[in-house]
């Protein structure tokens, strides 16, 4: 049966033919995301209207420690089978504490500086996922899905830095799993667990821009993670075809935790 939204555009009848069952074209979903991630920052730059000094000789910033949460609403649509396209919008809070030391006295006293920000995100991004089943007689599904966005946030910070340029973020991560159904409940129907491992790459903007209000500079910083790779572990639990609840892990470098509630329609 074709979907009211006449989703997906091509490949419905073929998937079908080889006994998969597509989800809900349309969905909405709740996202929940913390982490906790080291960046380094090998250069910065102070100034005025005549320009930016490289303050590297006399300062140096040995460690950005940042801890952040993000609430996001997201929109998506399965465009084909093996391409599904969203929308996001959230707002993230975060601290950084920053490791400040002369740069003439590698053992001199430390300086560290906390800075609480929040703000807007949006975003755009899109998932290709493959799967094939092992077992003719078995609803069990093998897949592999790969994901891309990229998002904007526009972060206000409550202390010394007075304005921050948008900051652009791109994660890239593949996931491979298993999906199985467990059971079949005569009012919601099939209830499906999928479980998966994998990596996630997420780029920060290098150059960030902005003013330090407390000290009436402009400033111009080159951040870099120390690593931006973790990786992933996760799970799904389908409850029929409208709701799906997930949760996943980030291990590593960079630490994170994903809670999400969706409906498909």
């Amino acid at each position: 049966m074709t979907h009211w939204s006449g989703l997906p555009l091509w490949g419905a009848k073929e998937a079908r033919e080889h006994t998969f069952k597509l989800p809900l074209p349309l969905g909405v979903s709740g996202i929940y995301y913390t982490e906790k991630q080291d960046f380094t920052m090998p250069e910065l730059k102070l100034g005025g209207k005549g320009g930016l000094l490289d303050v590297g000789g006399l300062l140096k910033v040995s460690k950005v420690k940042t801890e952040q949460t993000a609430l996001n609403t997201c929109f998506d649509a399965w465009v084909f089978p093996f391409l599904k396209l969203y929308a996001l919008a959230g707002y993230v809070n975060g601290h950084a504490d920053i490791t400040v030391r002369p740069a003439m006295l590698p053992i001199g006293p430390k300086l560290n500086i906390g800075l609480d920000y929040e703000g807007p995100t949006l975003g755009l991004g899109g998932t290709l996922a493959t799967g094939f089943k092992p077992f003719k007689n078995r609803p069990t599904i093998v897949f592999g899905l790969l994901d891309l966005n990229f998002t904007k946030t526009f972060l206000d910070f409550k202390q010394i830095v007075a304005s921050l340029n948008t900051v652009d973020v791109m994660v890239f991560s593949m996931r491979f799993g298993v999906r199985e159904r467990i059971m079949q409940h005569p009012s919601i129907g099939d209830v499906n667990v999928s479980v998966w491992g994998g990596m996630m790459y997420e780029g920060v903007q290098r150059i960030m821009t902005g003013r330090l209000g407390i000290f009436d500079l402009d400033f111009r910083a080159k951040i870099e993670a120390v690593n931006p790779w973790n990786t992933i572990i996760g799970s799904r639990l389908e409850l029929g075809e409208h709701c799906d609840l997930m949760f996943e892990l980030g291990i590593g470098e960079r630490q994170s935790a994903m809670l999400g509630v969706a409906y498909r329609f």
